[in-house]
């Protein structure tokens, strides 16, 4: 299975927020990973009847990448990943999904800290 492509950073996608960020810090990415293999298992591994809308946009890391990875639904697998609806997905898909997911939560954790410190070095201009 090849790496699946992470989608450019935009206004429209959605971005982790503070509570998110407590949420990984506590956790861990290691926890994020196995939640997150659990919640693609649980709604993705068999084209569910309610393709589409199955998957929450908020309440954990995972969902919110889920949504920006275009990988919600089997619908937008299909369509963003070339990752066939219908049939149920190989260990080896959810796996590079997991892997993607996990991806786009450990970079948007980082742009999250570098973001925070340009915000802080502002606020120091004023001073």
């Amino acid at each position: 299975m090849r790496k699946l492509k992470l989608p450019g950073r935009d206004k429209t996608r959605p971005r982790l927020t503070e509570e998110d960020i407590q949420l990984i810090k506590e956790l861990g990415i290691p926890e994020i990973k196995d939640q997150a293999r659990r919640i693609v298992e649980n709604k993705l591994r068999e084209q569910p009847d309610n393709d589409g809308h199955q998957t929450p946009s908020a309440g954990n890391p995972v969902y919110k990448a889920m949504h920006a990875c275009n990988s919600a639904s089997r619908k937008e697998l299909s369509r963003a990943h070339r990752i066939p609806a219908g049939p149920e997905l190989s260990d080896k898909q959810i796996d590079a999904v997991v892997n993607l997911l996990t991806r786009w939560i450990v970079r948007e954790y980082n742009f999250f800290k570098e973001e925070r410190k340009e915000q802080q070095k502002n606020l120091g201009e004023f001073a």
